[in-house]
């Protein structure tokens, strides 16, 4: 059905310059030539339903336009969809829409600078009857098919290029607080991250500095072993020296055979140990 009114609209073959009546008589009869006797409509029944879908299709398109701004890096156009439908739904929650469902009628119409136009026609044509809001409970569907009468068919070129280009330039306006808030996130994203690597610095240096006191610590410690250790041999060698000269000066002759044999054995050790080579 999409794709009978884009070619009605676009088609110069056909006859795009037609008046309404006519121009929903023709997409009635192409889209039923086309379509099982059990799904053929009337023109009206077509306009209605035309007005809904390109309206559902329309606020998709324009939250996938506002996700392309505000997501620039490192985004692919899987991603860009996948955010567009989550905006979607937040976007318009006020109008219980549920999820988009029409991508296949998105995808046929996105490219189409007809349709953009056709629906940047539409808003300003709110705008113009309610300031740019829609009245508390006014019939949307009904609203689009007024203003549809409204709009010539077609319009050319290069006046479809700047409606398109200032449809761009109002996203910008209408984002710009999106985009400042994003910006402003961003920012202080950056500011945690420094201050996460400011502490991480700071505790690694403090672990370096607790690293070279616990190696200090070990190292006087040992030193303070190996002191003892040497103040203890030496105070051995010299109770062994006093111990040598004395036995030197002893008269053995009054001693026994057995107590002379016990003194010589004696000195010898002691000579052993005290000028043995070093």
């Amino acid at each position: 059905m999409m794709s009978t009114c884009l070619l009605n609209s676009t088609d110069s073959t056909i006859g795009a310059d037609r008046k309404n009546e006519q121009y929903w008589a023709d997409v009635e009869a192409m889209y039923n030539e086309t379509t099982p006797s059990h799904r053929r409509r009337n023109a009206k029944q077509i306009k209605d339903r035309f007005h809904k879908v390109n309206k559902w299709t329309d606020l998709f398109h324009s939250a996938w336009l506002k996700v392309r701004m505000i997501y620039t890096s490192g985004y692919s156009d899987q991603m860009w969809i996948e955010k567009a439908h989550a905006l979607y739904i937040k976007d318009n929650e006020s109008l219980n829409l549920g999820p988009f469902v029409l991508m296949d009628v998105w995808n046929t119409v996105k490219n189409e600078a007809k349709w953009v136009t056709y629906n940047s026609g539409l808003k300003k044509a709110r705008k113009r009857k309610g300031s740019g809001k829609e009245k508390e409970g006014e019939d949307v569907s009904h609203t689009d098919a007024d203003e549809l009468e409204e709009q010539p068919r077609p319009i050319g070129q290069k006046k479809a290029k700047k409606l398109k280009y200032a449809k761009s330039k109002e996203g910008d306006h209408l984002d710009l607080e999106e985009l400042e808030k994003f910006g402003k996130i961003q920012s202080e994203e950056h500011a945690n991250r420094l201050k996460v690597l400011e502490v991480q610095e700071k505790l690694s240096s403090e672990n370096i500095e607790q690293a070279k006191l616990a190696h200090l610590a070990a190292k006087e410690q040992k030193e303070a072993a190996q002191m003892q250790r040497e103040a203890r041999k030496y105070e051995l060698e010299t109770k062994m020296f006093e111990t040598y000269n004395r036995l030197l000066s002893v008269d053995v002759a009054s001693m026994s055979n057995e107590e002379k044999l016990e003194h010589s054995d004696t000195l010898k050790y002691l000579k052993k140990k005290l000028f043995a080579e070093k």
